[in-house]
């Protein structure tokens, strides 16, 4: 069983001491920083770190009943090991230079090698068990690890970690849940970002309290978060602060609010605090907790497995344009079922939805519909799968299957934009050519840039570019910075991979296009023609136009 972690007070003056200790078994302290050996034996601890973190969360969203017992175990672990400082030292590596790669690529094939195990109940109760094992000791597999880490620190060549304050002394006052922001938010106001001074004349101290998470996407960025069995809390506590040692752990914060909406709060000036037992609970009413959003895999059969066709009365379809924070075409497809009741997660094709599962595991993506004159009327279900809200008339059309076997001869493509011509943003475009004897290739193109206000304010002009087709992928990136001593610019780029995991061959039958890759992989996506003239096709969750 997991050893009882240490308090949260505890973790931090234990980080602190070791970025700030000296290394007594080398003469000189600052060696191992220029010891490619060291250096690799500090990546490798904290890449074996990422990927019990990604095994950790593809177990929770497997909803694997040891998953709690997992988390616990991983911290831990990792508490006993010190990872996180090691962690936080990389992460600095990684913003000087690019030599040490994201760990997106450690961390998805890990997550994918868990999700994709035949018994994952199993397979994640072993994982737990593992980081008891001494094969899990990081100071025994990586010795070198933690001088590395402290003579960087020493050496300047990354920024030492913040630690964060710890306040020693009894709290007094009221504890705050991420769900209960909504209320705090319609009782004092909504403000964007100001000032911690400004903030704490505006709402004072504030406590808060909840479970220390990470964006999958955005590793530097953290959060607190309210859950309970399968339900959580929608509204987050962003933590303007380095979270890393208390990644996992339930903890307690006195801040103050630079930011208030009624879906989240900005918490800076943070200190953890130690000794919570005068806090009272808020009294201010709680917003419920929302089901846990299931992953794919959960609620997906096997090909032909899942609704059959006698089951299913009509696919339907209805997009428009949105313009907030820049321009996309966005679309709702749902599947109409001959009982009455309408599905609206349509991320796979329809024989592959595990009806049954997905009741259970997600009622909220269900609900009922109605035949209305040459239209339909839809009525959505809560979390609980109760009725909720009137009877809705909907702009959905029927859409038909793809005869067997069809062939496509062209180019198709749908593009966005995100941000804005001012402030900058992303404009990115994604394309599909279909050949009549079978084949397709796959692309994609984007461009980012900093808009005429940066320009305009301070002559900087920073852009990046990526593009990739079934010849393969490239990535450039550069810029113009105005400086007191002039103008200085920049130009990098770089190559990558032969296309194979872009072009194949295809297959067009019914709702189901079947994409196999000229690198072995498979795809069967919800593929259909949006209209009778076969130049508007949906593809796994998009439509992309013909090409003119």
């Amino acid at each position: 069983m997991p050893r009882t972690p240490r308090p949260a007070w505890m973790v931090a003056v234990a980080a602190a001491e070791l970025l700030a200790g000296a290394v007594q078994a080398a003469p000189d302290p600052l060696a191992p920083a220029s010891d490619p050996v060291a250096i690799a034996q500090l990546v490798e601890a904290v890449s074996l770190d990422v990927m019990s973190e990604a095994s950790v969360g593809a177990c929770e969203d497997m909803g694997a009943a040891s998953g709690t017992r997992m988390r616990d175990a991983w911290v831990a672990w990792r508490e006993r090991h010190q990872i996180a400082p090691l962690r936080m030292v990389v992460a600095r590596m990684q913003e000087r230079t690019s030599s040490i790669p994201s760990f997106t690529r450690l961390a998805e094939p890990m997550r994918q090698r868990v999700l994709d195990d035949a018994s994952p109940e199993q397979a994640c109760a072993a994982l737990a068990r593992d980081w008891q094992a001494a094969s899990m000791d990081v100071s025994t597999l990586y010795p070198q690890a933690r001088g590395a880490a402290m003579a960087l620190v020493k050496g300047k060549l990354v920024a030492p970690p913040t630690p964060l304050p710890v306040a020693p002394e009894a709290a007094r006052g009221q504890v705050l849940l991420p769900s209960q922001i909504p209320a705090l938010s319609a009782q004092r106001g909504r403000w964007l970002v100001i000032s911690e001074e400004a903030a704490q004349r505006r709402l004072g101290t504030v406590y808060v309290k909840g479970r220390v998470a990470r964006e999958i996407n955005r590793p530097l960025h953290f959060f607190l978060v309210q859950d309970q069995g399968d339900r959580l809390a929608e509204q987050r506590v962003w933590l303007k602060f380095d979270a890393e040692p208390w990644l996992g752990r339930e903890v307690v914060l006195r801040g103050v609010a630079t930011s208030l909406n009624g879906d989240s709060l900005d918490l800076a000036d943070a200190a953890l605090v130690s000794n919570p037992s005068g806090l009272t609970p808020s009294p201010l009413p709680q917003a419920p907790l929302a089901r846990r959003p299931v992953i794919l895999k959960r609620v997906s059969s096997a090909p032909g497995r899942g609704l059959a066709d006698k089951d299913l009365a009509a696919v339907v379809i209805h997009g428009e344009a949105n313009y907030n924070n820049g321009t996309r075409w966005e679309e709702d497809v749902r599947f109409l079922l001959r009982d009455g009741s309408v599905y609206h997660r349509t991320e796979m094709p329809p024989d592959q939805l595990n009806v049954a599962a997905s009741r259970q595991l997600e009622p909220q993506h269900w609900g009922r519909w109605r035949a209305a004159g040459r239209g339909y009327e839809m009525q959505a279900q809560d979390d609980d799968g109760r009725a909720q809200g009137d009877w809705k008339a909907e702009k959905h059309h029927a859409v038909k299957p793809w005869p067997k076997d069809t062939r496509l001869d062209g180019s198709y493509s749908q593009g966005s934009f995100t941000g804005s011509l001012v402030l900058g943003g992303t404009s990115s475009r994604r394309g599909i050519r279909f050949t009549r004897d079978g084949r397709f290739e796959r692309s994609y193109s984007s461009m980012s840039s900093t808009g005429s206000l940066a320009a305009t304010l301070n002559n900087t002009v920073i852009a990046g570019s990526s593009h990739g087709d079934g010849k393969g992928s490239s990535s450039t990136g550069g810029g113009n910075v105005g400086t007191a001593f002039g103008n200085v610019g920049a130009v990098s780029s770089r190559k990558q991979d032969d296309g194979a995991s872009r072009r194949g061959r295809y297959q067009l039958s019914g709702f189901v296009l079947t994409l196999d890759y000229d690198d072995g992989h498979q795809e069967r996506l919800l593929s259909f023609p949006v209209h009778d003239d076969s130049k508007t096709v949906y593809v796994g969750s998009a439509s992309y136009s013909l090409d003119k």
